[in-house]
């Protein structure tokens, strides 16, 4: 095996177990948590009844973490910002790669999947995008 292709079977398999280790965890999170409010800043309501739940926080503790997450809030999304144009140019990157080691039906097979994955990330965006 040549280091090109273990180094691109290498990422495959990170690719592979992360994206399953980030599906299950927002499974799971998703699974347990009810609806929160809908507008920017809705993750923050998602992470704070997460932590509530969790950590079996009292009305004064999820009132004060919540003035911390507000407090942050902005400049967390400043540094997103930043950063997603890089993000996006290294998943599609990513996602070429995978592609050329499928076959003709594993990569239409790829593509559906992926595409209902950016669907579903779409409308999450757009239902979390400032009004």
């Amino acid at each position: 095996m040549t280091k090109s292709t273990r180094s691109a079977t290498l990422l495959l398999i990170a690719a592979f177990l992360l994206g399953g280790v980030g599906g299950a965890a927002l499974h799971a999170t998703l699974e347990r948590q009810p609806p929160q409010r809908e507008g920017r800043g809705a993750g923050r309501g998602d992470y704070l009844a997460r932590l509530t739940d969790d950590l079996k926080l009292t009305a004064e503790q999820r009132d004060s973490i919540r003035v911390v997450l507000d407090h942050y809030h902005p400049r967390m999304d400043s540094v997103w910002e930043s950063i997603r144009p890089r993000f996006e140019t290294l998943r599609g990157e990513l996602r070429s790669e995978i592609r050329i080691h499928l076959t003709p039906d594993q990569q239409r097979q790829f593509d559906e999947l992926l595409e209902r994955r950016d669907a579903e990330r779409r409308r999450r965006d757009t239902t979390h995008a400032p009004r």
